[in-house]
């Protein structure tokens, strides 16, 4: 026999002597066995003693199984230990209240041999699974964290400080699927770029760092907007699994010529404000990056005038259900982001209007707006 040492440890607690004689006949070659004959003296024990699983009567002075489980699952120490109850009652209102307040199962008298080892057993394998699950959830959860500090330190600061541009962001997950550059070209033209890669969270965000290596790399080395861009899709089509892609929006900002150049790729819509007022729309004119090896050539191109404001934003802000099913909209989010602009609302006023919308404030995709304005 296995040394009691490293056997599952189970407490008997039943008032009746001859009713803890036939478990431990039953079960004292299999666990390390402990006994108590009141739910004040099972108490005690495990006070000093670690327990895998109770057996615990219903039917006993002072204290009744019932007030011992409560107490039991009251505390800390002892609340996620498996506790089957022992008893002559097999009403299914009694087995009904026992399961209600905790209990796992139910051994009724007279014991049956067979059936008292097979729902000690199963109940100490599901522990034990249960055990094991908890420390693999551990484990993933820390390799999880340290990923993340990883892709977070890679991505760089978390704050974008850029004069002509201000933003506002709320991941789902503590690491984004959004991701926002910003950089500086040639010839006094800006480099703004919004993208939202496949799904969300740290299965998302591993991408973002190689995203942003190879955009700032290159417009460090004086490359143009579209050869970054074509240079970025044939990395995600060839290096990256085929359900990982890309979804962008690339902007281009002349300060000296005042022209702004788009390739918006399967993002919603870019809005440019006049005067208050919403004076253009620029809708999707390219599929996401990562998918077909086609070249991204010539972009939506937009002469503006000096205090235009030109706002960009990732899907999570326009495709918000309310629990009617309505989605939130370009429409509506534009409506919104007019009272905004007039008002000279901070761009959390729009998140404030969707959860209005959305009434559960429950948020299923990462959100990111924008804006762009010209001196």
């Amino acid at each position: 026999m296995t040394e009691s040492s490293h056997l599952p440890r189970v407490l008997i607690v039943d008032d009746v002597p001859g009713n803890i004689k036939m478990l431990a006949s039953i079960l004292a070659d299999f666990y390390d066995l402990s006994f108590a004959t009141s739910g004040a003296e099972a108490m005690e024990l495990l006070e000093h003693q670690e327990t895998d699983l109770i057996l615990l009567d219903v039917v006993m002075p002072e204290m009744n199984g019932y007030l011992v489980l409560q107490y039991l699952k009251a505390d800390e120490r002892w609340r996620d230990i498996p506790i089957i109850f022992l008893t002559a009652k097999n009403s299914p209102e009694d087995e009904v209240l026992g399961l209600q307040l905790g209990a796992v199962d139910y051994i009724t008298k007279p014991f049956t041999p067979a059936v008292v080892k097979a729902r000690v057993n199963t109940q100490l394998k599901l522990q034990r699974m249960n055990r094991q699950l908890l420390e693999i959830t551990n484990e993933l959860l820390n390799e999880r964290n340290f990923i993340e500090s990883v892709v977070q330190t890679m991505l760089g600061p978390v704050e974008i400080t850029h004069a002509q541009m201000r933003y506002w962001t709320k991941p789902v997950e503590k690491t984004s699927g959004d991701l926002l550059l910003v950089t500086e070209g040639a010839g006094q033209t800006q480099f703004y770029v919004l993208g939202d890669i496949t799904g969300h969270g740290l299965s998302s965000a591993v991408v973002g760092p190689i995203i942003s290596y190879i955009f700032y790399s290159m417009a460090d080395r004086g490359s143009k907007l579209p050869d970054i861009i074509n240079e970025l899709n044939h990395y995600l089509v060839t290096k990256l699994p085929p359900n990982v892609f890309l979804t962008a929006c690339f902007i281009g900002v002349n300060l000296h010529a005042h022209r702004l150049e788009v390739w918006n790729c399967a993002m919603p819509d870019v809005v440019v404000f006049r005067e208050g007022e919403p004076v253009l729309r620029l809708s999707s004119n390219f599929q996401p990056l990562g998918i077909l090896k086609s070249p991204y050539s010539e972009p939506k191109v937009v002469d503006l005038i000096p205090s235009d404001r030109i706002f960009f934003l990732s899907d999570g802000l326009v495709e918000v259900h309310n629990a009617q099913g309505q989605e939130f909209g370009m429409d509506r989010l534009i409506a919104i982001m007019t009272d905004m602009v007039r008002q000279n609302q901070p761009l959390q006023y729009v998140h404030e209007q969707i959860l209005k919308f959305n009434e559960s404030g429950r948020q299923k995709d990462d959100m990111t707006i924008a804006e762009i304005t010209l001196d």
